[in-house]
């Protein structure tokens, strides 16, 4: 499992709570990854994704994860617009 403590609304440096020192001792006595963020002007939010992406990636390929459970969702049907799809599953309010 791959788990990453994100520190977000770094843009609000006044207001912190957390010192960085004391979240980045946290992960790394945790063996988890740490990131701080801000999602008002996009600071490392996607780097955020891409080394958790990475990380899960390496643990993959350096077969950490057993085969076993590494599952994934196969759609076996296409559904059309959503609209048609109400209108198919909501026959109980047409009559009103």
């Amino acid at each position: 499992m791959v788990v990453m403590l994100v520190g977000n609304k770094s843009d609000l440096g006044t207001l912190r709570t957390v010192p960085t020192e004391e979240a980045k001792d946290f992960t790394e006595k945790n063996g988890l990854l740490f990131m701080e963020t801000s999602a008002l002007d996009s600071t490392n939010v996607e780097a955020a994704f891409q080394e958790v992406l990475t990380a899960i990636h390496k643990k993959v390929a350096g077969r950490e994860v057993p085969r076993v459970s590494i599952t994934a969702v196969t759609l076996s049907s296409t559904i059309g617009p959503a609209s048609d799809a109400q209108e198919k599953h909501s026959t109980c309010c047409k009559n009103l």
